[in-house]
């Protein structure tokens, strides 16, 4: 049976939502198409109690059976210097058609190495599409279709996994997951860790990564620049998985940034919507208006800076709205 392998990205000691959606795509894919997910987890020296949480939580998400790979190489950052000759194992082992990442850094610099190993494809921020085929009088086939917009967007690239005779390395969106679809427990299997070609790679210094954040998101709001205390209100009001961005932070998430929703408010520039989404071919763009008073001041308002709080505060508001609406029911 054909083999998917999703990798879990961890961050301060928890599973990212990204990875959970990995491993909920490849569950959906397996189902459809007919094969065994397996989950690839890296990590430093871990006491067993969390490593059976971990476990636990990859299961529930739809994973058949884990590998886990645990070395003080493995505890420091994603990197084909540390990660690269174990994940080139597991894929040599398994033979897997499909080689998931997470959304966000992990995947931009393990998969293009992985991929040149094993002589895969490679396809960066991609949506899967699973499609029957009719093939009458046999039952149809699942067409497993990978794809994103191309550099210029003025058009998808697709890949279809059954036309290929080489595996497919990819790099996900970063969309919402569904309920636990597995089983409380799957079978974990410690990998032993291979030699790094770098032994001596160790981490010397680190900083915070401003755009970290935007690598999680599922849902991004894209505004114009705001003061310090309305872009603070918004953001205290958005749900798990949601982030603003604001005109200034155009720039800074734009590689690694997949969000599945991208919601552009009116206060946002040309230059902003331009960016977003970033570079994914099925996520939902839209563009936000506003019907109220408030809204229409914020349109006449000519300083962007009082637009663009106008606009933050009405978007607030109808959050808090809604929230309210969800609680009285």
């Amino acid at each position: 049976m054909a083999s998917i392998v999703a990798y879990i990205e961890l961050r301060e000691g928890a599973i990212t939502r990204p990875s959970r959606f990995v491993v909920a795509e490849a569950r959906r894919i397996a189902d459809s198409a007919g094969a065994t997910v397996f989950a690839l987890l890296t990590v430093g020296p871990l006491a067993q109690v969390e490593m059976d949480r971990l476990a636990s939580e990859i299961s529930a998400a739809g994973a058949d059976r884990i590998l886990c790979s645990s070395s003080d190489t493995l505890g420091e950052p994603a990197l084909d210097a540390t990660h690269g000759a174990l994940l080139a194992q597991v894929a040599d082992h398994l033979r897997p058609v499909l080689f998931l990442f997470p959304a966000g850094g992990t995947g931009v610099q393990l998969g293009p190495p992985l991929a040149v190993r094993i002589g895969a494809a490679y396809m960066a921020n991609a949506s899967i599409a699973v499609r029957a085929e009719g093939r009458e009088p046999a039952p149809d086939s699942q067409r497993v279709i990978l794809s994103k917009w191309r550099a210029a967007r003025d058009g998808l690239r697709k890949i279809d996994v059954g036309d290929l005779e080489r595996p497919v390395v990819a790099s996900l969106i970063s969309g919402s997951f569904p309920p636990p679809a597995g089983q409380p427990y799957a079978e974990v299997e410690m990998v032993p860790c291979p030699d790094a070609k770098f032994p001596e790679a160790r981490v010397i210094d680190s900083e915070l990564d401003p755009a970290a954040e935007f690598e999680l998101c599922a849902a991004v709001v894209c505004s114009g620049k705001g003061t310090e205390s309305t872009e603070r209100a918004l953001r205290s009001e958005l749900p798990a998985g949601a982030c603003l961005v604001t005109a200034d932070e155009a720039e800074s998430p734009a590689p690694t940034v997949a969000p599945q929703h991208c919601l552009v408010l009116p206060s946002a520039h040309s230059g902003l919507a331009a960016h977003s989404p970033w570079m994914v071919s099925e996520a939902v763009r839209i563009r936000v208006e506003y019907d109220s008073a408030l809204g229409a001041t914020a349109r006449g308002v000519e300083n962007p800076a009082a637009r663009a709080d106008a606009d933050l505060a009405e978007f607030t508001a109808a959050l808090r709205r809604a929230r309210g609406q969800g609680e009285a029911s």
